[in-house]
């Protein structure tokens, strides 16, 4: 394997420990990384305020390729942009579709900058809602939303697999989708935006491709990536989808996974320079 220039990992279930920290052997990995040239890139779910929560991995990073490849953040300027969004006409249509094909469940909107959801349940598993705006119906949550750059549908009594199944045939726009194993969540990005594209157009920028890029991920959402790198980890434990596309598997995040590849890495390409 060629020593790669980018090093591009999930953030939560892969790089961070389970409960959701930067651990000491993971931080220095990450620091061997950059020292030793390579970028370092996350490539998460999160928007860059959920990002900007983790300070100790900030300077850690070149960039964050956010909400599933949507989103740009720049964690040196603390500046963000939005590379896809969903058109409004296009969030109405799927955010009635999934209301009458899940009616038990809740929806939230993506902005970029925050999140407005409705109230029911979301408001059961907001930990920090400094960033959240709860309504009581899907028309205000689209009325305030404004920029839609991933739309959210959570049921707390379904598995996300039942979900799909509910969905399946709902006139969805030909929007990118992804799932969470058991939890029973869907997220919807623009047509044809994910981690994959997101990431690889980051790197076409640098004039880099797949060959140059060790990727990391545990979910399907994490399942583009994981196939379009030149080479790929899934965590121990990960979705089996996630296992399925990822063409080598390493430690959980609870044993740092993400850093002992790093280190091999670094230790292979300096044996053999």
């Amino acid at each position: 394997m060629q020593t790669p220039q980018v090093i591009a990992s999930d953030l939560d279930g892969t790089l961070l420990t389970p409960d959701g920290r930067l651990s000491e052997r993971t931080r220095k990995a990450l620091v061997a990384a950059r020292e030793y040239g390579l970028a370092v890139v996350a490539v998460t779910a999160r928007t860059p305020y959920g990002v900007e929560l983790l300070p100790e991995l900030l300077p850690l990073l070149d960039t964050a390729i956010c909400a599933n490849g949507a989103v740009f953040y720049d964690p040196v300027e603390a500046s963000t942009l939005i590379r896809h969004s969903i058109e409004p006409d296009t969030a109405h249509q799927v955010c009635a579709a999934l209301a009458e094909a899940l009616p038990g469940a809740s929806l939230a909107v993506e902005t970029g900058v925050g999140i407005v959801g409705n109230r029911r349940h979301y408001d059961r598993i907001v930990s920090d809602m400094s960033h959240w705006e709860f309504v009581d119906s899907d028309e205000e949550m689209l009325a305030r939303a404004g920029t839609v750059v991933k739309i959210k549908v959570y049921d707390p009594g379904l598995h996300s697999e039942e979900m799909l199944l509910a969905v399946d045939g709902a006139e969805l726009a030909g929007l990118d989708m992804c799932h969470w194993g058991d939890f029973g969540m869907l997220d919807f990005n623009p047509p044809g935006v994910n981690k994959a594209t997101g990431l690889a157009a980051w790197c076409a920028e640098r004039e880099l491709g797949p060959r140059d890029v060790v990727a990391f991920g545990d979910m399907p959402n994490d399942v583009p990536m994981l196939a379009w790198a030149g080479r790929s980890y899934a965590v121990e434990g990960a979705h089996p989808e996630a296992l399925a596309a990822a063409t080598d598997v390493t430690a959980s995040n609870l044993d740092d996974g993400v850093a002992r590849v790093i280190e091999s890495i670094i230790d292979g390409a300096r044996a053999a320079a």
